[in-house]
């Protein structure tokens, strides 16, 4: 047992003192490093505190995606549309129209059966009680300097009767 012992204590000080080596260390060149400005303009217009995960996600991708670095890309052009889809679930798209800078100057998004805020929830409910909501779509209009439009095409049932309703993100019926 003690010559186990003494034998893992010399490699062990026998490890340790190869790893002090006395090596110069040597300063490395990085290349130049390119930081690009997010649409921030956008994210701060599209997102809310109800905003869905989902959509904030897919949101995030059309803010970060650069259509300068796009193959494609061609600066004689005004403008560039890039479509996006949702790959998880297939609930949404983003249209998103670009600027030769790579600007975002609108968007149309279309996001189907999304977790509705309590606002709208609640609003529903009380003007329409007894009814069930049956399908939920949930649109944004987006131009760059203006306002934006987010409103929630909602159709719900109770029995055999069918309404389609419009509602704001604030709960009011449009």
């Amino acid at each position: 047992m003690k010559t186990v012992f003494l034998g893992l204590l010399f490699l062990g000080i026998a490890n340790l003192s190869f790893s002090q080596s006395s090596n110069e260390i040597e300063e490395v060149q990085l290349a130049d490093v390119v930081i690009s400005p997010l649409n921030l303009s956008y994210l701060n217009a599209v997102h809310d505190v109800n905003t869905p995960e989902v959509v904030k996600q897919l949101e995030k991708k059309v803010a970060k995606f650069d259509v300068t670095e796009s193959p494609v890309f061609d600066k004689q052009f005004e403008a560039y549309e890039v479509i996006f889809k949702d790959a998880s679930s297939n609930s949404g798209s983003i249209i998103a129209t670009y600027n030769s800078e790579g600007k975002i100057l609108k968007s149309f998004e279309k996001f189907n059966d999304v977790t509705l805020p309590p606002a709208v929830r609640k609003a529903i409910y009380k003007e329409y009680p007894g009814w069930t909501i049956h399908s939920d779509t949930y649109l944004v209009s987006y131009y760059f300097n203006e306002d934006i439009k987010k409103v929630y095409k909602l159709k719900i049932k109770k029995d055999n009767e069918k309404k389609t309703l419009k509602v704001g993100i604030d709960g009011k019926l449009i």
